[in-house]
This record gives structure tokens, sequence and C-alpha cells, in this order.
């Protein structure tokens, strides 16, 4: 077997156990600073996982990156082509070039995530017409958990450069919205009234704060929209199916629900 291909092979087994045994050291110490962040101050202790999360991410991407170019520098033809790429005035014109490209605009864009912290690991966010909790910081996409049970990635870009809401800051609580028909000509005020008591028999009404408002009005229905905030755990589908369900019967006894 070549020489070289023998020395690539082996360096290529070095450098993954140098990925490991980083990435299992910073993890190890890491939970250890966590563990007694978490006992005086859970919310430091959210920002920090946040950070490193992140950071770990980069580092044994680095890691990984100088391993590869050790292995390919065994080879004479990839040592030259290295030195001479390296030694061009050209790099920096193209690093700059690629940072404002996709790929590094997301690498810097989570970079900022981790650092600034608008969002950290677990917050519960609206960002665009997407709501769920944010389960990983990767070095491209942020990963949300919808209420839907879906799983979406957001590109970090995004994440920085568009509104979003972070709802576990001042009111963790999930929303929960649900439009009702009611027949027009009957009593509003009798079918907001019979909505919001319905409503609050749902399972677990006693934790829900309704509220029942009057959406828009057609030639023959009026909606009525009702909003739940519900506790941070609650599924917020099955919620509303319940409170879709008791309004609807209770309507109907009270024959207020369109023809």
């Amino acid at each position: 077997m070549d020489s070289y291909v023998v020395r690539a092979i082996f360096t290529a087994a070095v450098w993954v156990v140098v990925v490991m045994v980083v990435r299992v050291l910073l993890t190890s110490a890491f939970d250890r600073y966590e563990r007694r962040l978490a006992e005086s101050d859970p919310m430091v202790a959210a920002r920090r996982r946040t950070t490193f999360a992140f950071l770990l991410r980069v580092i044994v991407a680095l890691v990984a990156i100088i391993g590869i170019w050790s292995v390919l520098s065994i080879f004479p033809a990839t040592e030259q082509v290295a030195s001479a790429f390296l030694g061009s005035a050209a790099v920096v014109a193209l690093v700059a070039g690629l940072a404002l490209t996709t790929p590094l605009g997301n690498l810097g864009s989570g970079v900022l995530l981790a650092f600034t912290q608008p969002v950290r690991l677990g917050d519960r966010i609206t960002v665009q017409d997407h709501s769920g909790i944010v389960d990983q910081i990767s070095l491209s996409y942020t990963a949300l958990s919808t209420d839907e049970g879906r799983r979406i990635f957001v590109p970090n870009t995004t994440m920085v450069s568009t509104i979003l809401v972070n709802r576990s800051v001042d009111d963790p609580r999930r929303i929960v919205t649900v439009d009702i028909p009611v027949r027009l000509g009957a009593s509003l005020g009798e079918a907001r009234r019979i909505t919001q008591e319905a409503a609050s028999t749902v399972p677990q009404g006693e934790e829900l704060a309704i509220y029942v408002q009057i959406g828009d009005v057609t030639e023959t229905t009026a909606w009525l929209h009702v909003v739940a905030y519900a506790p941070f755990t609650a599924d917020v589908s099955h919620v509303a199916s319940e409170i879709r369900e008791q309004t609807i019967a209770a309507l109907a006894s009270a024959d207020l629900l369109p023809a």
C-alpha cells in the first residue's frame, strides 16, 4: 500500500479520535458548569446552554476541517495547491465574498444568535407564520417544534433579519384561537356569554385565560373569536378541539348556530 495512503489513514483516525475527545471533554465540562448555574439561577443556565450548544458545533466543525486539511496535505499535489492557495492575496477577497453568501451568512447569524440571544433553547417563539419551541440552533438553521407537532428549520439569517416574538420572556403561555359561528339576528351578548362559559368547561379550563370577541360578520353568520391563553406545556391543537366541541354543543342547545 502506498506510504501516503497509510499516513493518510493513520492521520484521519487520529483526527477522528481528537474530534470525539474534544466534543466529550467540552460537553462534560459544560454539564458540570451548567449544573452549578442551574442551582443558583435557571435563567442564566438557559443562556449559557444556548451559547455553548452553538459554540460546541463551531469548535467541532473547525477541528474537523483542520483534520481533513491535515489528511489532504499529506499528498504532494494537495499540499502544493494548499500552499499556493493560502499564499495568494486573493484569499482575503474570496473569504470576504463568501461571507456575504448564504452559508457563511447563516453561520455569522448563528454566532449573533448565540451571543445576543433574542431566543434561547427551550423558548417558545413566533417567527413569520410559525410558532414553536426552539430545539436547536445549528450552524445554519434554527429548529422549531411547532404547536402542530411539526419540525421546521428556519435559516439563521431569517432569525436575525425578521421580526420574531419570544413568548417565553414575559408571558410563556401558549395562545389558542378558535372561531365559532353564530346565527345572525341572535343576541351576540348571549352568544358570547354561553361561549365563554362553555369554553371554561374544557379539561384544565380553570388554567385558561379565555376571551371572547366578535369577529367577522357576513350576510347570515356572525363569528365569535375565542382566544385562550394556555399553560406552556399545553397541547394547543387538543385544547382548541375541546373548546370548539364544547362551545358548538352549547350554542346548538341554545339554538344560536346558523341554519
